[in-house]
């Protein structure tokens, strides 16, 4: 009875939680999916707001460049985000302890502050620009356009950096000590040792970062419209557009995009997360 009453106190201090979930993703979640089906005209159940998401070239387009920056900034970022924290890991307590602060200013150094700091260096009239100018001619950046969809992907590959190695650092500490002796004993080179026991060991955790790397940059706005406003169209955008335009709104569009958003999300998530679980079974077995 005691073991009882105390689970029961334990499950009622998670009601405030639960309601939290039920209020702002449920339900949330529930009305997005219902106006998605609905006609905007007369309120029926129909498909049609899909079908235009999937058939009209400007959604096709915004759904494209926010897949195609998400994969390649994920690609980019997850590499680097390795070496970072594996060199982090491997410097010890001191520098862990010293790198943590400016990594998590780092990771929240996004949104208005990160597109007006790129706007300060590289924009059109930016601080390195000119200094290229004239100093090598504009060779530098004679290819580099900060208001492009290319020009984008630093912006998207800064910020997952940060991301990445916060995530990878707690999986490092798989890696044993007596691994790594053991290599040495053999002669195996710190090449050999990362690819045949150090990778292998960390994919569980390197795969879980990618789908949230994905997700991160799949959903990214406030950098992009900063820079970008409507010129250059991503999933968020619309979105948000549909909601909040100035001349008329497309509730049951924009959630109909919203909708596809998210199964594109759950898709990558499910994906790492499968991934995830294959390797870690196959590690343990």
């Amino acid at each position: 009875m005691k073991g009882k009453a105390r689970n029961l106190k334990y499950l009622v201090t998670t009601i405030p939680f639960f309601l939290l979930i039920v209020c702002f993703m449920v339900i949330p979640l529930a009305n997005l999916v219902i106006n998605s089906l609905k006609d905007p005209q007369t309120g029926a159940f129909t498909l049609e707001n899909y079908r235009t998401v999937f058939t009209k070239l400007l959604y096709q387009t915004a759904i494209w460049n926010s897949v195609r920056l998400a994969l390649i900034s994920t690609a980019i970022g997850i590499v680097i985000a390795f070496l970072t924290a594996m060199a982090i890991t491997e410097l010890g307590y001191r520098a862990r302890k010293n790198f943590m602060p400016i990594l998590n200013m780092t990771q929240n150094f996004t949104g208005f502050p990160l597109a007006f700091a790129f706007m300060i260096l590289v924009g059109n009239s930016g601080f390195l620009v000119l200094l290229d100018q004239k100093c090598f001619g504009g060779r530098l950046f004679q290819n580099y356009n900060l208001y492009s969809g290319n020009g984008l992907l630093p912006l998207f590959v800064y910020f997952a950096i940060p991301l990445g190695t916060l995530l990878l650092i707690p999986s490092f500490s798989a890696i044993r000590k007596e691994w790594k002796e053991a290599a040495e004993l053999m002669q195996a080179s710190q090449a050999t040792f990362w690819t045949k026991v150090g990778i292998p060991v960390l994919m569980p955790g390197i795969c879980g970062t990618i789908g949230m790397l994905f997700a991160d940059a799949l959903t990214t706005y406030t950098t992009v419209y900063m820079i970008m406003s409507t010129n250059f169209p991503t999933l968020p955008i619309k979105i948000s557009f549909m909601f909040s335009g100035d001349m008329k709104q497309q509730v049951e569009l924009g959630s109909a995009l919203s909708v596809v958003m998210i199964c594109i999300i759950l898709l990558a998530m499910g994906l790492s997360g499968m991934a995830r679980n294959w390797l870690a079974k196959g590690r343990s077995a």
